[in-house]
């Protein structure tokens, strides 16, 4: 049935969140997703009732979202989702109902995964996460963007841990929290960017190590291909770590040089 509503096919598992959106009904042109939610987000936020625990006890009260109640049924019955079930179409979900599946989809996430399939999975969260908050970010949600990036930290705390710094995966998700702290900059606090500073120390040896592997192995043929692009791939995340914290810290400055008192004229 999938296969004739998109009118492809597909090697892999559907996404579930695919099969959300060939069953949902089209959402018009004229409305947004976002302003939609945006006065529920508000209100939710300035509560002082806004916490995990609460958030879940509200939620037995109203409906789940279709994907919140999928990954809710697929933990109850022991079935873990793979990576393709965490992408999504970023114009047809509501941040509502995107805060309600991240909720569901985080509680699969191990305190050290154990395979390359399960830091896929992690790594497809971080950048659910991501479109999540940088939606938030320059949405209608402005008067509550403390809240919004204390949230998104606490979340970014339970995935980095689950994947070592020997990883690929581990990388390109700090890549995206030092984005979002980018995005969110006047919010942002010296832990946070402490993360990305020890995550780039570790990026550095990686490289360095695999740097000194590949000069010594100049021999041509494949293996020496591959291993050369993913020394390019390493460095391109570590330069745009680097960039997006030296953006920061501008931003910083920036803000203390306009907070200064001038002083007077003698």
């Amino acid at each position: 049935m999938l296969h004739a509503i998109q009118g492809r096919s597909h090697p892999h598992r559907h996404s579930l969140f695919e099969l959300d959106s060939a069953l949902a009904s089209p959402i018009p042109h004229s409305s947004s997703p976002i302003s939609s939610s945006s006065d529920s987000l508000l209100s939710s936020s300035n509560s002082s009732t806004n916490s995990p625990r609460r958030r879940r006890v509200d939620k037995l009260d109203r409906r789940l979202s279709y994907n919140a109640r999928i990954f809710r049924g697929m933990r109850t019955s022991g079935v873990k989702p793979s990576a393709d079930d965490v992408q999504t179409d970023a114009r047809l979900r509501a941040i509502d109902d995107a805060l309600d599946t991240v909720e569901e989809l985080i509680l699969f996430v191990p305190d050290v995964t154990a395979s390359e399939s399960e830091q896929f999975f992690v790594n497809e969260l971080s950048a659910f996460l991501a479109w999540i908050y940088s939606s938030m970010r320059f949405s209608d949600c402005i008067s509550c963007l403390d809240g919004h990036f204390r949230d998104l930290k606490d979340r970014f705390r339970r995935l980095l841990p689950s994947i070592p710094y020997t990883s690929e995966q581990r990388h390109l998700i700090t890549l995206r929290f030092s984005q979002l702290c980018l995005e969110y900059a006047e919010m942002v606090d010296e832990e946070s960017l402490e993360w990305c500073k020890v995550d780039m120390e570790y990026l550095d040896k990686m490289i360095s190590v695999r740097e000194r592997r590949n000069s010594i192995g100049k021999s041509g043929g494949i293996d020496n291909y591959e291993a050369e692009r993913e020394e390019r791939r390493l460095r391109d995340i570590a330069d745009r770590i680097r960039y997006n914290l030296e953006r920061i810290q501008l931003a910083w400055r920036d803000c203390a040089s306009e907070s200064r008192v001038p002083e007077k004229l003698v």
